[in-house]
């Protein structure tokens, strides 16, 4: 038989994510009313829009740990002050350091490093050179 902490373990966590779920519900609920009002009001003003035409925008959370343009600015001064290629992992563990971030954040903060590295690759600011013994890819500035 299970020990009882255990189960009594295993019972909070499934209470927690069954008021998630229902908190989740009530959110889906309220948020097809607004879409019904947003419809009837379009077909207010346009009798003949097409509502089923509208695409749905792609959701994007949030980042929570820059403020925007900031996440760019301080990765490349990070990668300009190291003075080597770094990969995303290390580049994490200084800006986490230099900024107080707690360390379980690291991998929602090393995708949004990757996220910025991709796209300052595009603007032609910073490259990857190739990757380290551990199959991370290594980020150098360009001058």
């Amino acid at each position: 038989m299970a020990e009882s902490h255990v189960i009594s373990g295993l019972v909070s966590k499934r209470s927690e994510l069954s008021g998630l779920v229902d908190h989740h519900r009530k959110e889906l609920e309220r948020l097809n009313q607004e879409i019904k009002a947003l419809d009837a009001t379009i077909k207010l003003f346009s009798p003949e829009y097409r509502i089923q035409s509208i695409k749905p925008k792609r959701y994007q959370r949030k980042n929570s740990f820059f403020k925007v343009g900031e996440a760019g600015r301080t990765i490349l001064g990070v990668l300009r002050n190291s003075g080597k290629p770094l990969n995303a992992s290390e580049i994490a563990k200084i800006i986490m350091n230099d900024m107080g971030i707690d360390a379980g954040c690291e991998k929602p903060l090393q995708a949004t490093i990757l996220t910025t590295l991709r796209n300052h690759q595009k603007k032609g600011l910073v490259d990857m050179i190739g990757k380290d013994r551990n199959t991370r890819c290594v980020w150098v500035l360009i001058v």
